[in-house]
């Protein structure tokens, strides 16, 4: 299926085997089924950053499956002041 990505705040595809490699922007095509904590593994974003997943405009948890098509933003937390 494909997904639509983009990551936000630094954020880059850490995959050197995929072609949105060092990217923030992609369309990538993974398997069915798919959950959003796969698809971090896929895209070998570090698992000690604590990220935010929106998928279709709305927040999601890790494992949500994505569905063909989705439009999926992964933010680190951010604070200020």
């Amino acid at each position: 299926m494909k997904l639509e990505i983009r990551l936000f705040a630094g954020l880059r595809c850490g995959n050197p085997e995929l072609p949105c490699y060092g990217q923030s922007e992609c369309d990538l095509e993974v398997p069915e089924g798919t959950t959003i904590r796969e698809l971090r593994t896929i895209l070998a974003i570090d698992p000690a950053i604590s990220l935010l997943s929106m998928v279709n405009n709305h927040h999601e948890h890790e494992e949500w499956v994505l569905k063909d098509n989705d439009r999926v933003g992964m933010f680190p937390p951010i604070g200020g002041g």
